[in-house]
This record gives structure tokens, C-alpha cells and sequence, in this order.
């Protein structure tokens, strides 16, 4: 059945109207007709099944038949703070780890953006990696879709996502108190039910902003000898935080 995502959709009543791009998309590229059932989603764990009772020129009307019981979401609440790079390799992590699970995306500007200061997102850009998100839980069977934030710098990034979670800062120069992700993982288990991944840019973060990443009270990972491709890393971290906790299929 297809699913489509619709914000702040009311139950009170027993219709709902459809406008805008998913009455073009039921009427034009899916030819659904009177009759057949759709699912409607807010984005924040709702899921209703409804008929398409009236297809009209620019609006599709919808009868509400029943609440549906949605995918569970994973136990562990999951933020993605990914260093910028070129926007294909962003929205690739953006992609796959929406689908694996992930609650929230934070890009972050450091040293090696690619491109420089004209590597930042842009509104537009933004808008479309929401998009993106909002497409892979559709695709993906979730009822909640990830939000994306505004860019940060990545100390502030750091400190503003401390304050509610532990950071795991994925970084390719292994020190004496890097952990791996298996071990940093186990030793948040018991006192950790939301964690935050920080992917690198190409070429990963430099030795001082590594240091200052420590010294915030985020924990240093290494992902082992391989050298990994920064949508690479997103979805191996993701998969494998998810892994360790116990949320693909136990």
C-alpha cells in the first residue's frame, strides 16, 4: 500500500483533503483511482489507513478507515553529525541511515570542507536533504522522519549535542585512549539510550580539532585500518551502533 507523508494532519474529523505534490503524484504518476486505500503519515510516529473517496482537479479527498500500528522505531535514538563534503556523499549518508533509523542529522563545517566556505548548504540544499529523509521513510516503512539541522561549527556542534547524549567522534588516527566502536558502544550500554555519531569530511578532521573534540568529553572511535569513504563510515557506524544495541531483528 502506498504510504505518503503529510505534516500535522488532523483525525477529528473523517476526511482529509490532499493537495500540492501527493494529489499530483495519487493523480497523475500512480493513476490511483476512487476506491483504493493509501496510508498517511506525520512524521512523528502517527499512521492512519484512509480511502480516496473524490479525485478532483487539484485536490484528492480521503476518507479515514483506521489507525495503522506503525514500524517500531529503534530503542536507540540516533543523531547523525556529519562533516561536509560534496552534497552527493551527504545525501547518500542522509539516504541510508534515514531508512537504518536515524532521529536527527547536524552538518557541521571544519577545517576540510570540501570546497571551503562555499561547501556550506545552502536553504535549497537543506530543503532537498529534507526531502531526502522524508522520502526514505516513506520508502522504509517508519512513521517518524528525521529532521535535518541548520549547519554548525563543529566545537558547537559538539558541545550543544553533549548536553543531551554522548558523542562518538569517528577519527582515523587512533591515540592511546581511542576505543573501538565495539567497545565504546558496550561501555554506554547500561547508561545510554541516545547517542550521536560524528562522521568526518574526506580527508577527517585534523589532529587539533580531534584534540579539542576530546576535550568537550566526546569519545574518540577508530573503525579499524580501512580508510572509509565519509558515506561509508555514516551507514557502518549507524548499522553497528544499531547492532550492538540490539535493534536489527534482536
Amino acid at each position: 500500500m502506498h504510504r505518503f507523508y503529510l505534516p500535522d494532519f488532523h483525525t477529528t474529523g473523517q476526511t482529509i483533503s490532499l493537495k500540492g505534490s501527493i494529489a499530483l503524484q495519487i493523480k497523475n504518476v500512480l493513476r490511483i483511482q476512487p476506491g483504493k486505500r493509501v496510508r498517511l503519515f506525520n512524521g512523528n510516529g502517527d499512521e492512519w489507513e484512509t480511502e480516496i473517496s473524490r479525485i478532483g482537479p487539484k485536490e484528492i479527498l480521503t476518507t479515514l478507515i483506521s489507525p495503522v500500528r506503525t514500524t517500531p522505531e529503534p530503542s536507540t535514538k540516533i543523531t547523525m553529525i556529519l562533516g561536509l563534503a560534496r552534497p552527493e556523499r551527504i545525501e547518500i549518508a542522509i539516504q541510508k541511515c534515514s531508512e537504518l533509523g536515524a532521529v536527527k542529522f547536524i552538518p557541521v563545517i571544519s577545517e576540510r570542507v570540501q570546497g571551503g566556505n562555499s561547501g556550506t548548504p545552502s536553504q535549497q540544499r537543506l530543503k532537498r536533504w529534507q526531502r531526502i529523509a522524508i522520502e526514505s521513510a516513506e520508502q522504509s516503512g517508519r512513521a517518524v522522519v528525521p529532521t535535518i539541522e541548520q549547519p554548525r561549527s563543529l566545537i558547537e556542534a559538539v558541545n550543544h549535542t553533549l548536553v543531551k547524549q554522548d558523542v562518538l567522534c569517528m577519527w582515523e588516527e587512533s591515540t592511546e585512549e581511542s576505543k573501538s566502536l565495539r567497545k565504546s558502544l558496550k561501555s554506554l550500554k547500561k547508561s545510554s539510550n541516545r547517542i550521536a555519531a560524528l562522521i568526518g569530511p574526506p580527508g577527517g578532521f585534523s589532529q587539533k580539532e580531534a584534540l579539542s573534540i576530546q576535550k568537550t568529553g566526546a569519545h574518540l572511535v577508530t573503525l579499524g585500518p580501512r580508510v572509509l569513504r565519509s558515506e561509508t563510515a555514516a551507514i557502518t557506524v549507524m548499522s553497528s551502533i544499531l547492532y550492538e544495541m540490539g535493534d536489527l531483528g534482536g
